[in-house]
């Protein structure tokens, strides 16, 4: 009778843990990372390295650099990726909530004019492009081209590559209003790839024989003139957290970018390492 007590009493204890699905496995630690379609190729790199171990679960939403921005005020995400320093109403405003944020640059990029590889134009100073994303500008007769109409091509206003640009083009002139506007640099890409009279811009990272790049001032983006900073639009790229809310995992996941391995991936990735810079 005893013996058959603590049977049952063994098999009570056996489902209290047992469910009848099975074993609860335990959950991994997740990382929430949201932001820039510039970073997103780099950090989904970095991603497939960390979920390979199995450590770590690892979500990557690429909806712009201030929307990433947003949902780590919001909460909503543990790393905000940006192609621009976050916006000074951005930090008071959340300081004003009690959060201490931080930014890690990680990489330097270029930001780069693009045209259809048909326009016979190759180099563009500062004053040109900014007449052309003014409006000022509007036949590419007036650069030195042919003499269709330039089609300008934007990014959209949640994007610090966007942020950027208009930093060092227009600085705080007013843009022109007909921008086609596209949410990513391979949406840019590809439509000056397929009309022979626009004019975007990207960053370096995602170039290819689709396009043409025009120097700026005579100066050619490349990493030789990124390195020593004399390719005049460039900028830092940051990993964006709550110093007081970050997590183990997502500060590790910091350190290994970081690191020497994380700054090979940098590289692979098409940006400049940090320790490249002169």
């Amino acid at each position: 009778m005893c013996i058959l007590k603590s049977v049952i009493s063994a098999i009570l204890m056996i489902s209290l843990c047992l469910p009848p699905s099975g074993c609860f496995k335990k959950e991994r630690p997740k990382i929430r990372i949201a932001g820039s379609t510039t970073i997103l190729p780099f950090m989904v790199r970095i991603s497939e390295h960390y979920s390979g171990k199995g450590e770590v679960e690892i979500q990557v939403d690429s909806c712009g650099s201030l929307k990433g921005l947003e949902a780590l005020l919001n909460g909503t995400c543990d790393v905000a990726m940006c192609s621009s320093p976050i916006p000074a109403g951005m930090l008071a405003n959340a300081a004003s909530k009690g959060m201490q944020i931080k930014g890690f640059p990680f990489a330097y990029d270029l930001i780069v004019p693009i045209v259809h590889p048909s326009n016979p134009v190759n180099s563009l100073s500062l004053d040109q492009l900014s007449g052309i994303y003014q409006g000022t500008i509007d036949s590419w007769a007036a650069v030195g081209g042919n003499s269709g109409k330039i089609d300008v091509v934007a990014r959209a206003p949640s994007s610090g590559t966007r942020e950027v640009w208009n930093q060092v083009i227009l600085k705080s002139a007013r843009g022109r209003e007909d921008w086609v506007i596209r949410d990513s640099n391979s949406g840019v890409l590809a439509f000056v790839a397929e009309h022979p009279e626009a004019i975007g811009y990207v960053s370096l990272a995602i170039v290819n024989h689709e396009i043409k790049v025009p120097s700026v001032g005579g100066v050619a983006p490349t990493m030789d003139t990124a390195k020593t900073r004399k390719y005049p639009i460039a900028r830092q790229l940051y990993l964006y957290v709550d110093e007081k809310t970050l997590s183990y995992p997502a500060k590790s996941l910091i350190v290994f970018v970081l690191s020497e391995q994380g700054q090979q991936i940098v590289a692979q990735s098409g940006f400049i390492p940090q320790d490249a810079l002169k």
